[in-house]
């Protein structure tokens, strides 16, 4: 067996070939550079691109040992119960308790609260189309409380997206990423613009074994193939948190695609400088080999030997029981979670029998249902689809103001009308857009300021050998209210 030592900064690299069988092991595999890293994270910032004009939080004051029952503008109601607050040390808190809220629901409030709207899966960036996104906060004298483990707090918001194609996202603000919790589904329609002492004086209390399951984000299940002993395989050690679908096996190995080309024996006798494992949309995964300008990529599959293959499988079988049973579970709590809230919500309506009219007249005006957040944490919470870039049409574009002097553009953002997304570009040079829709396009400048392209002018666009000059209307007084700049956007 012929041994190959790689050095790369202070991680060490080891590839060995065997003459029958081909196994080549390699102890460490690299993963992004830190200024990469970095620059990743602050694309996940929260981060408003208009501060004076950030959607505003709604104020509430609650008692903690009684609980409550919020009506927000909306018609959202958030439904509070009683000890629902602990201090950082999980210490049950008394008194008032100030509750922060605000919620989001077009891609005008989207834009100006600066929340990243991008989930990744399995490397593939996405942007979210939400059926609405929420925040709240809960602090006591000045200082920030938290939820009881034992209690969860509801959230029945009122919603204008009647599909059930969204799930419930949370934002975890230190990684700066979505977590999902559970799939979403719309239900009726929420008991809005109902005084809370008339629609309820002696609120039910939910029962803790209503309360909802969460079970986070479930990394992809691998199923176990058998190694072909004639094909070259390696043997890699990789990072866990970049493979997590690769890290519950032991003993596996990444067999060279059969067929594939660009891959030779010979590269034992090269000293590489650097080594790569990424993963594709189809489930294999991309090996490169470089040094200097030379480089080399071919596609791998996990394999495990005859050895290794009945542990392997009986670690997948043992998982995938495990994650049937407890979605289950999570099934199980979540019906018991949408009954209450239904049988809560017709007692309501029964008391509140005097309010029906106002009540339709609202519906009557916007078809709304209700999405439910069952919240184990405060902080931002969401319901949304992950959708791809617009397709169709796109060219290389350069941008200008109404006098036709060049933009400093920071950050591009596009919404298709009619579509609840807003697709945030931080590369500008190449704009992607679906020409059967009605596209609006605005920007903030270099010295933040709001451009905006409407409808009729985006439509009017004429592109010349794959590149086109958008104008764009730059506002230049200050704004200082959502409103204002709704009313610029047209939402």
């Amino acid at each position: 067996m012929k041994i190959i030592t790689i050095t790369k900064l202070s991680a060490r690299i080891a590839i060995s070939i065997a003459a029958a069988g081909a196994i080549i092991s390699v102890a460490f595999v690299r993963s992004a550079p830190k200024e990469e890293q970095a620059a990743l994270t602050e694309k996940k910032k929260v981060a408003p691109p208009i501060k004076d004009a950030d959607v505003a939080y709604t104020l509430y004051s609650v008692s903690a040992a009684e609980g409550s029952k919020l009506n927000y503008s909306t018609g959202s109601v958030i439904s509070i119960p009683a000890n629902a607050f602990v201090d950082k040390q999980g210490k049950p808190v008394e008194g008032k308790v100030d509750i922060k809220y605000r919620e989001f629901h077009d891609p005008a409030d989207f834009f100006l609260s600066g929340i990243p709207m991008t989930y990744d899966s399995a490397g593939t960036e996405y942007h979210f189309e939400s059926a609405g996104m929420l925040e709240m906060l809960a602090f006591q004298d000045g200082k920030p409380v938290f939820i009881n483990p034992d209690k969860k707090i509801v959230v029945e918001m009122a919603s204008q997206q009647q599909d059930d194609k969204y799930n419930i996202y949370r934002f975890d603000s230190l990684a700066g990423n979505w977590k999902f919790v559970y799939k979403d589904r719309a239900s009726g329609k929420p008991a809005a613009d109902v005084p809370v002492a008339a629609a309820n004086p002696t609120p039910k209390k939910m029962p803790v074994t209503a309360a909802l399951m969460e079970p986070g984000k479930q990394d992809e299940l691998l199923k176990p193939a058998l190694a072909n002993d004639e094909n070259y395989q390696f043997d890699l050690a990789v990072d866990p948190k970049e493979f997590p679908e690769l890290s519950v096996y032991k003993n596996m190995k990444f067999e060279v695609k059969e067929g594939t080309r660009d891959f030779s024996k010979g590269y034992a006798s090269v000293t590489w400088s650097d080594v790569s494992l990424e993963k594709t949309n189809t489930g294999s995964y991309l090996m490169t080999l470089s040094y200097a300008t030379d480089s080399h990529t071919f596609e791998v599959n996990p394999v495990f030997d005859k050895a290794a293959y009945g542990a392997a499988f009986s670690t997948y079988t043992a998982m995938l029981e495990q994650r049937r049973k407890q979605e289950a579970r999570f099934k199980k709590q979540n019906d018991s979670v949408y009954a209450f809230l239904q049988s809560d919500r017709l007692n309501r309506n029964d008391i509140a029998s005097g309010n029906q009219e106002k009540m339709m007249a609202v519906f009557r005006k916007e078809e709304l249902v209700s999405r439910t957040f069952v919240i184990s944490g405060f902080g931002i919470w969401n319901s949304d689809c992950p959708a791809s870039l617009p397709k169709g049409e796109q060219f290389a574009a350069t941008y200008v103001d109404s006098a036709g002097k060049k933009l400093d553009i920071k950050t591009l953002y596009l919404v298709e009308r009619g579509r609840n997304a807003m697709f945030k570009m931080y590369s500008s040079a190449r704009l992607y857009f679906n020409p059967a829709k009605r596209n609006i396009v605005w920007a903030v400048t270099g010295d933040n300021k709001l451009a905006v392209c409407l409808e009729d002018d985006f439509k009017a666009l004429r592109k010349k050998n794959d590149s086109c000059t958008v104008k764009m209307q730059v506002i230049a007084k200050a704004l200082n209210t959502t409103n204002e700049v709704k009313g610029i956007l047209n939402f």
